[in-house]
């Protein structure tokens, strides 16, 4: 690997140690055929910053897709100590409303533990994944612009999400100036 900072924990996990001033270690999730890419961004140096974050439990992490972003690594993950944390909008995302939220709530960590398999289990079985995988949803080519042009207001019409959290999404979930038909149909 030269000068770069990995050391491989698995064939798909990278760690970067701690070093400086990094509260936690950075990994990353990544064939090592990857690697250089992810060097050559020097998306890995954000993971390194987000791993300074005051708060910062665990490890600052990034997923496959990892590349260059703003502030955070695009991929990048990380959870905050609710009383030492930060909260940080550009862990969220801003620049193109790729509908990753911000999630609060008042829990233990020791209770999410003890059932983190149970956790994983259960959105693993409610969130389709994968390749050709299918949801409980199917669209028309109709209704499939609709969503693109109506956003999160249009899933909450239909049961899908709460009105009430419009107003805490960016541009309320919906960008204005949508248009469906610069959409490829794959």
């Amino acid at each position: 690997m030269g000068t770069t900072p990995f050391e491989r924990i698995s064939d798909t996990l990278w760690e970067i140690p701690r070093r400086g001033g990094m509260r936690v270690p950075g990994r990353i999730y990544a064939r090592r055929d990857m690697l250089p890419d992810i060097s050559r961004d020097k998306a890995h140096e954000q993971v390194m910053n987000v791993a300074h974050l005051p708060g910062i439990v665990g490890h600052a992490l990034a997923m496959p897709d990892i590349h260059w972003g703003y502030g955070f690594p695009i991929g990048g993950v990380a959870a905050f100590d609710a009383d030492e944390g930060v909260i940080s909008p550009g862990g969220v995302g801003y620049d193109i409303n790729c509908g990753v939220r911000l999630l609060a709530g008042d829990l233990d960590v020791e209770a999410i533990r003890a059932q983190a398999g149970a956790l994983a289990e259960a959105m693993f079985a409610a969130v389709p994944s994968g390749v050709g995988s299918r949801g409980p949803l199917s669209l028309s080519d109709g209704e499939l612009d609709a969503v693109m042009n109506g956003g999160a207001r249009w899933a909450a019409r239909r049961g899908h999400g709460d009105a009430a959290e419009l107003a805490l999404i960016e541009e309320s979930g919906r960008m204005a100036g949508a248009d469906p038909s610069a959409v490829s149909a794959r």
